[in-house]
């Protein structure tokens, strides 16, 4: 990753977005791949599943060139955000909820096979702590893949809204209520950065319960520290071709060339 914004989005800049939903869905369902394979075709030879298949697999990798970063209530405007930036100057995005799906799916599948025991009377349980495993471990391979895809995306646009980060008094650290998006801005924030000439070389180049159960459930809400301060802020705005002073076209590079020299990042 080269640099990062952060990018509110407001209602009235929502509803500008709706004209591209349908594209938005469409382009997001480009980036999911189909399952192909079950999971035994991971196991190895002493009955360990290969993590590196898996990810292959699952999480796969694709060459982008903006990582949006948002709230899973956002993910309609989200796609079409990308389908804006992709129609107007060819910029390809990677949706991260893209492989949240995935990270569901795979668990439930492990689950099934290694953490599922029938009962008596026909029905089946979820042994506590093998569940605990089994989320740890797909967690951790979905965390790796969303590291990998921000390390070598040039540019992070964090989608700035109430649903990812919380309402605060302004002497106050922003805040959100989800993990993914606290790893995301950790990487994005604390992790080494590359230069945004390397960058020009490569890509030229290139649990069920029932209802009583549930009266006694309560939702755990985390708070995690979001270090949006680390990111360049950026508005809609920013993104339009009188603010960028260009012409339209295919040329992502030119255009995000354009965008950080006229917030001084180059």
């Amino acid at each position: 990753m080269f640099t990062g914004f952060n990018m509110q989005l407001n209602a009235p800049e929502k509803e500008s977005l709706h004209d591209y939903e349908a594209e938005g869905e469409k382009l997001f369902q480009t980036q999911q791949k189909q399952i192909c394979k079950t999971l035994n075709e991971y196991v190895n030879p002493d009955g360990s599943l290969s993590a590196t298949e898996i990810e292959s697999d699952w999480f796969e990798h694709i060459n982008v060139n903006v990582f949006l970063s948002h709230s899973h209530a956002d993910e309609k405007a989200v796609k079409a955000l990308a389908a804006f930036l992709r129609k107007h100057y060819g910029i390809e995005c990677f949706i991260d909820s893209c492989v949240w799906g995935y990270a569901e799916d795979l668990l439930k599948e492990i689950d099934e096979k290694y953490c599922k025991f029938p009962k008596e009377d026909g029905s089946c349980w979820y042994d506590y702590d093998k569940r605990n495993q089994s989320t740890s471990h797909v967690h951790m391979l979905l965390n790796g893949a969303l590291a990998k895809m921000i390390a070598d995306t040039e540019c992070l646009i964090f989608v700035n809204t109430p649903n990812s980060i919380a309402a605060k008094d302004s002497k106050d650290k922003a805040k959100t209520g989800s993990p993914w998006i606290y790893s995301e801005l950790l990487m994005a924030t604390k992790f080494p950065h590359r230069s945004w000439a390397s960058y020009r070389k490569v890509l030229s180049h290139s649990l069920q319960l029932d209802e009583k159960a549930l009266e006694f459930a309560q939702d755990l809400k985390v708070e995690y520290d979001a270090p949006i301060e680390k990111l360049y802020e950026l508005s809609f705005s920013d993104l339009q071709l009188d603010k960028l002073q260009i012409k339209e076209g295919k040329d992502p590079l030119n255009t995000l060339d354009t965008l950080y020299r006229n917030k001084g990042i180059i």
